[in-house]
């Protein structure tokens, strides 16, 4: 943004969102003048340090096994990285 623009727009706030299917992340752009921003959502980051927990492979298999209702290959796919990242979003923090 220019100064130009953050003069007219002072309270004006843009915050890039967490994607879910698509390779581009959607943007939230935020007036400031309802009050309140939207909750910040935790973002999904894979900790390398997960590996060496004896638990985690065992999770990773278990989820990934689950049936998927679905013959598309893309769809299977999707579904099950979601799943991962729903079970595992914030899974060890207050181990590592």
């Amino acid at each position: 943004m220019s100064e130009e623009w953050e003069d007219l727009f002072p309270l004006v706030s843009i915050r890039k969102l967490v994607r879910e299917i698509s390779d581009h992340n959607p943007l939230l752009l935020a007036t400031g003048e309802e009050g309140r921003e939207a909750p910040k959502p935790r973002e999904f980051r894979f900790d390398l340090s997960w590996i060496k927990d004896e638990r985690f492979l065992p999770l990773v298999g278990k989820i990934w096994a689950r049936g998927v209702f679905s013959k598309d290959p893309i769809d299977v796919l999707n579904i099950k990285l979601k799943r991962f990242k729903t079970y595992f979003k914030g899974w060890g923090s207050d181990k590592f």
